[in-house]
């Protein structure tokens, strides 16, 4: 499976969908949006499959768990290029770095 390829559907090796990038609705950041929702949901499931004894479920969650993260940083990455100012620019790099130091 290839991350990142803009425009896929990808799904992991049970079948779930793990989101797309892509314009929904009225703003592009939806899409961003619903893969990461997306990436969660897997995520969750997975662990929940891996600590019912499904040892397989663990390469799922951490699948997921990477997808919704990748969704997290185009997120703000997209946020950061719409910024119109630069106090929204300001910002968007203030909780990068307080993400950063988590």
């Amino acid at each position: 499976m290839r991350y990142g390829d803009y425009g896929a559907r990808m799904r992991d090796s049970r079948g779930r969908y793990m989101g797309d990038y892509g314009r929904r609705g009225r703003y592009r950041g939806y899409g961003y949006i619903d893969d990461m929702s997306d990436g969660y949901g897997n995520y969750a499931e997975s662990k929940e499959d891996y600590r019912r004894g499904n040892y397989g479920a663990e390469s799922d969650s951490l699948k997921s768990l990477d997808y919704m993260l990748k969704s997290v940083c185009g997120f703000m990455k997209m946020l950061k290029e719409d910024a119109d100012s630069k106090e929204e620019i300001e910002l968007i790099q203030e909780y990068a770095r307080k993400i950063g130091e988590l």
